[in-house]
């Protein structure tokens, strides 16, 4: 594929996260955590629309109503009306002070999978409170990982039955047997030295895409963990890729410009940006929550 970008997207967003692909209303839609914004970018379109919402959003899923999402706010679930801000909280679990919700996705099932992660580790009291939920068709939730500092990397095989999930810290992915039951423990499939990953996405042929903060680029792997590729993004701390557009072949991904330094910024200005590539992969429809 061509490293160079089709489109870059300056939104400046402070913490882009959580893109997906809507192939019903044909968008990319993302979450700025910091920024408490939900933005949605139509296919064919160079400016996103923008929503104020009223807790910052670690991920969401996608509903059969348009309007709505299933939010993991950072601290909890609720269905979240786009336009009226009606909001309708179904789980907070118990959350030790400085832990919030941070990346989610949606499992072939349709159910709603999201984690936490420690962003105060002396008043949460350690860094490894972060727990991967699951909310479940009567909104009670289940406890499938606990024990992280960041949960991220949360993806499926495209039969459904393997779970990825990493604790970004410990720079590793690792699968996990998947059903209605939970997830077990499989193997640590891969492990970086060149960044810590953060959002990923799996295609229709089982590839893993990774957005690796702090290495600047999205790296492709193959559902053994091999690296089959590398992709250059245009800012130092890429945080989600989804794969979309009407043939799900473009590469959309989300930065961050948190934690930058001001001479940072000078040297990558088009942090915070969405990026969007030309791939030669096919993702796959976004499951319904």
């Amino acid at each position: 594929m061509h490293a160079q970008p089709l489109a870059v997207i300056p939104v400046a967003n402070q913490l882009g996260e959580g893109i997906v692909w809507d192939a019903h209303g044909q968008a990319f839609v993302w979450t700025d955590i910091l920024g408490c914004k939900l933005y949605r970018l139509v296919w064919g379109t160079d400016t996103p629309t923008a929503i104020d919402l009223p807790e910052r959003l670690g991920s969401f899923a996608l509903t059969s109503d348009p309007l709505v999402i299933i939010a993991a706010f950072a601290s909890g679930f609720a269905r979240y009306h786009l336009v009226t801000g009606n909001c309708e909280w179904l789980a907070r679990p118990d959350l030790p002070d400085g832990v919030r919700f941070n990346d989610g996705r949606t499992d072939r099932m349709g159910r709603f999978v999201a984690g936490t992660m420690v962003e105060d580790a002396a008043r949460a009291g350690g860094t490894d409170c972060g727990v991967l939920y699951r909310l479940e068709e009567d909104h009670s939730l289940s406890t499938l990982l606990h024990g992280f500092h960041i949960s991220n990397s949360l993806c499926w095989s495209p039969d459904g039955r393997i779970m990825y999930h990493a604790d970004s810290p410990a720079q590793a992915i690792t699968a996990y047997s998947y059903d209605v039951a939970g997830a077990r423990y499989q193997k640590v499939i891969a492990a970086f030295d060149d960044g810590h990953p953060d959002g990923a996405v799996v295609d229709a042929a089982g590839r893993i895409w990774v957005a690796m903060w702090g290495a600047g680029c999205i790296a492709v792997l193959d559902a053994a963990g091999a690296r089959l590729m590398t992709i250059p993004v245009g800012a130092s701390q890429p945080t989600c890729p989804a794969l979309g557009g009407p043939n799900l072949d473009i590469l959309a991904v989300t930065s961050a410009r948190t934690d930058l330094s001001d001479e940072d910024l000078a040297q990558q200005p088009q942090a915070g940006a969405l990026f969007l590539f030309k791939t030669n992969a096919v993702g796959l429809v976004e499951p319904l929550a």
